[in-house]
C-alpha cells in the first residue's frame, strides 16, 4: 500500500470501488491527490503523502473525545475516550448538559464497559453515556464535557430515536409546475397543490407528491432544474399565488396591472402553453408581486409585524433575500426577495394544512448559489458531486454541486446540514432524501477531470443518519430514501435500522419471465421515477426509438432491445388481463400494474397522475440539457378536468380500495 492510498484511506477517501458491472475500478493516482487536498491534506504530489500520514496520525493520537457522539435511543453503543496514561480513570469525570437544561454527572470508572492500553502514552476506554437505564437520555442535542485534572474535552452529543413508522397508504405525483387551472399564470401555484391534494383526500389518498420546492435561477436564461437549487433554506418564489395575498387589496399599482390589457394577454399566453415560460412567468409574477411588497412595507400593519418576526426568525432568508438583490445590481429589491419568501412559506404551510405532502430533498445545491456564500466552510471548492460509470452512464455523471466537507461540517456541529433538513421537514409530512447513499459517501469529481474520473468520500454515516432521525422525528415525517441504481448492502441495511422507506420501482424490477414481482414492506413501490421513461413510452418502445435516435445505442443493441420489450408487453398484457386491442392497451396494463402495488405490502405506493391520461414525454431526460426542454413541460389537463374524468376518479376510487383491503399480495383486480 502506498503512502497516498494510506492517506487517501485515512481521510475517508475510497481507493476504489465495485461498478454496477461487478468489476473493481481503481482510482487514479492524481485524483486521490487532487481529493486530499481539498479535504485539507498537505500535499501537493504523491512525494508529499508519506510526511502528511505521519502528521495525520499524531493528530488523531492526540484526539481524546470525536466532536460529535451520536446515542441510538434504545439501541446505545458506547462512546470511546483516549487518555494519557498518566491519568487515572478515577480522575475523570463526565457531565451531561441536556438540551432542556438538566445537567447528569457520572465518574468515568463506573461507567467503562471496555479498554485497551496499546503501547504509546495513551489509553483507550469505551465507556457508557447512560450507564443507568431507569434514566434513559431523552432524543435531542445534548452536550457532553469530559474533565480531569488540568484538561477538559467538550462534544456534541446526538440522541435519535429511529423515523417515524409509515401507515399503508398511496398519493399521486404531479410536479407543481405542470398543474394547470383555468386561471393558472403559466405554472402551478401552492394554491393549486392544496386544491390537488383536498380533492386526492376526498378519494383516500394519503399524499401528494411534487419536485423539489427550492428556488432557481429564472433570470434568462432559466435554470429550472429542481435538483440543482439556488438554496436549500429558501422558498421557491415562481409558486407564489398572488390573488390570495392580502396586498393585492392595498396596492391600487397591482390590480391595476392585472386588469391591464396587456397583462392579461401576456398572460393568457403563458397558460395555453405547452411548455413552462419561467423567464416570462417571472416577469409577471413581479410585475404584480412588487408593488404589493411595496405596499406591505410603506406602513404599519399587523401584517407587518407578522413579516417582521418572521424575519427575525429566520435570518439565513433574510441574507437569502440580499443575495439575490446582490445578483441584481443594487439593495432595494431585498423587501420584494424577501416579502416573496414569506408568501411562499405562509402559502407551502397553507398547502401542507390541507393535505399531506410528500416533498424532495436534493442532494446538492447550484455551485453559483446562495448556500455556498451563507455558509462557505462546508462547502469543498473544486470538486463537484456526481457518479460513476454505469450501465445507463457510460461517461459517469457530473452534476456539478460542490459537495459537503465531512469533517468541517461536523466540526461546526452540523449546523448548515440541521438547518436544511428543518426547512425540508417543515411542511412535509412524507420526505424523498435524494441518492440516499450521500449520507455514507459520495463520488467526487476534481475540477479538470470528466465524470469517469473521480472517487469516493465517505462521511459520517452515524451522525447524519442520527441528525435525519432526529429530525425526522420532531417534525412526525416519514422519510423514505432513494436507493435506486448501485447501492451498497450496507446503505440499505442502515436504513432499515433507522426505519426509512426503500424505493422500489416496478419498472427496474419488471421481467418477461416475472412480469409483476412483489413489492417488498418497508418500501415506496411505483411504477417509475422522474428520470425514467413514462409507462405508455415503455409499454411500445419509443423510449428505445429515442435512445437509437439520440445515438445513446446503436442500431443493433436497439433490435435486441426491442425483441425483448415485445417479449415483456406480451408478459405483462398477460398478467395485468390487459387486452392489446382495446383503445389504450397501455393505460389498461398501467393500471393492472398499479393495481399489483396496491395490494402489496409496501408501505405506500405512488401514482404518477399524468400516466393515467397515457402521457408518455418525460419531465426529465437525464444526460440532456435545455435542448430536451427538462423540467418545463405541463400537464394535458386541468385539475378540473381531472376531477370530471370518471375514469380517472374510479380507479384512484378503486385503488384506494385495494390498498386498504386484506386482498392476497398477488393478486391482480379487474380494473374498469
Amino acid at each position: 500500500m502506498t503512502a497516498t492510498v494510506e492517506l487517501a484511506e485515512l481521510h475517508g477517501v475510497q481507493t476504489s470501488y465495485e461498478g454496477g458491472d461487478g468489476t473493481t475500478h481503481q482510482a487514479d493516482e492524481d485524483v486521490l491527490v487532487a481529493i486530499l487536498q481539498a479535504l485539507g491534506a498537505p500535499v501537493t504530489s504523491p512525494a508529499h503523502a508519506a510526511a502528511a500520514l505521519a502528521a495525520h496520525r499524531e493528530e488523531e493520537a492526540r484526539r481524546h473525545l470525536q466532536p460529535i457522539l451520536v446515542h441510538r435511543v434504545g439501541n446505545a453503543a458506547p462512546t470511546t475516550l483516549t487518555l494519557p496514561r498518566r491519568v487515572h480513570p478515577r480522575e475523570v469525570w463526565c457531565t451531561i448538559e441536556l438540551e432542556d437544561g438538566q445537567v447528569r454527572r457520572q465518574s468515568l470508572t463506573g461507567s467503562i464497559t471496555g479498554m485497551s492500553v496499546g503501547t504509546g502514552q495513551h489509553a483507550t476506554y469505551l465507556f457508557q453515556l447512560e450507564p443507568d437505564h431507569l434514566h434513559p437520555l431523552p432524543p435531542g442535542y445534548h452536550r457532553v464535557f469530559v474533565e480531569w485534572p488540568g484538561e477538559h474535552v467538550t462534544a456534541l452529543l446526538i440522541a435519535a430515536p429511529t423515523c417515524p413508522p409509515a401507515s399503508r397508504g398511496w398519493g399521486v405525483f404531479l410536479p407543481l409546475h405542470a398543474v394547470r387551472t383555468d386561471e393558472d399564470w403559466g405554472v402551478g401555484s401552492y394554491t393549486d397543490m392544496a386544491n390537488l391534494g383536498r380533492w386526492i383526500g376526498e378519494l383516500g389518498g394519503s399524499m401528494v407528491g411534487a419536485l423539489p420546492l427550492y428556488p432557481a435561477f429564472l433570470d434568462p436564461p432559466a435554470d429550472p432544474s429542481p435538483y440543482l437549487p439556488v438554496s436549500r433554506l429558501a422558498y421557491n418564489e415562481i409558486f407564489v399565488d398572488p390573488t390570495t395575498l392580502p396586498e393585492l387589496a392595498r396596492s391600487a399599482e397591482a390590480r391595476q396591472c392585472l386588469a391591464s390589457d396587456e397583462f392579461r394577454r401576456r398572460l393568457s399566453s403563458v397558460r395555453h402553453a405547452a411548455l413552462v415560460d419561467y423567464e416570462e412567468v417571472a416577469r409577471l409574477r413581479r410585475q404584480v408581486l412588487a408593488p404589493m411588497a411595496d405596499a406591505l412595507l410603506g406602513g404599519d400593519s399587523s401584517r407587518r409585524d407578522e413579516f417582521c418576526s418572521f424575519t427575525e426568525q429566520h435570518p439565513e432568508l433574510l441574507a437569502y433575500a440580499r443575495f439575490r438583490a446582490d445578483r441584481e445590481g443594487g439593495t432595494s429589491a431585498v423587501g420584494y426577495h424577501l416579502y416573496t419568501q414569506w408568501a411562499a412559506a405562509q402559502q407551502l404551510s397553507t398547502a401542507a394544512s390541507s393535505t399531506p405532502l410528500y416533498a424532495d430533498l436534493p442532494i446538492g445545491v447550484h455551485p453559483d448559489g446562495f448556500d455556498p456564500l451563507w455558509a462557505p466552510h462546508v462547502f469543498v471548492a473544486g470538486m463537484h458531486g456526481g457518479a460513476p460509470p454505469d450501465l445507463f452512464f457510460e461517461g459517469g455523471q457530473d452534476w456539478s454541486f460542490p459537495p459537503l466537507h465531512p469533517e468541517r461540517v461536523r466540526e461546526e456541529g452540523y449546523r448548515y446540514f440541521i438547518d436544511t433538513l428543518r426547512r425540508a421537514f417543515r411542511h412535509a409530512s412524507y420526505l424523498r432524501i435524494d441518492h440516499v447513499m450521500g449520507l455514507q459517501r459520495l463520488y467526487w469529481i476534481p475540477e479538470g477531470f470528466d465524470a469517469r474520473h473521480g472517487a469516493y468520500v465517505s462521511y459520517r454515516a452515524d451522525e447524519l443518519h442520527a441528525l435525519v432521525s432526529l429530525e425526522a422525528s420532531r417534525a412526525g415525517t416519514v422519510v423514505v430514501g432513494e436507493d435506486l441504481g448501485t447501492v451498497p448492502a450496507a446503505v440499505r441495511t442502515r436504513m432499515a435500522e433507522d426505519h426509512m422507506l426503500r424505493s422500489w420501482v416496478l419498472q427496474f424490477e419488471s421481467t418477461p419471465q416475472v412480469p409483476l414481482p412483489a413489492p417488498p414492506a418497508c418500501a415506496l413501490a411505483s411504477w417509475g421515477t422522474h428520470d425514467l421513461a413514462r409507462f405508455g413510452a415503455y409499454f411500445w418502445g419509443t423510449d428505445i426509438d429515442e435512445n437509437e435516435g439520440e445515438g445513446r445505442v446503436s442500431t443493433a443493441e436497439a433490435t435486441v432491445q426491442r425483441q425483448e420489450r415485445e417479449h415483456w408487453r406480451t408478459a405483462i398484457l398477460d398478467a395485468t388481463g390487459a387486452v392489446e386491442d382495446t383503445a389504450d392497451p397501455a393505460v389498461a396494463a398501467l393500471r393492472g400494474c398499479l393495481a399489483h402495488l396496491a395490494q402489496s405490502a409496501a408501505d405506500l405506493v405512488m401514482v404518477d397522475l399524468e400516466e393515467l391520461w397515457g402521457e408518455r414525454e418525460p419531465q426529465n431526460r437525464p444526460g440532456t440539457g435545455t435542448e430536451a426542454s427538462n423540467w418545463r413541460r405541463r400537464a394535458s389537463h386541468t385539475l378540473a378536468e381531472a376531477r370530471e374524468d370518471a375514469e380517472t376518479t374510479r380507479f384512484l376510487q378503486r385503488l384506494n380500495g385495494l390498498r386498504h383491503a386484506d386482498a392476497p399480495t398477488d393478486q391482480v383486480a379487474a380494473l374498469p
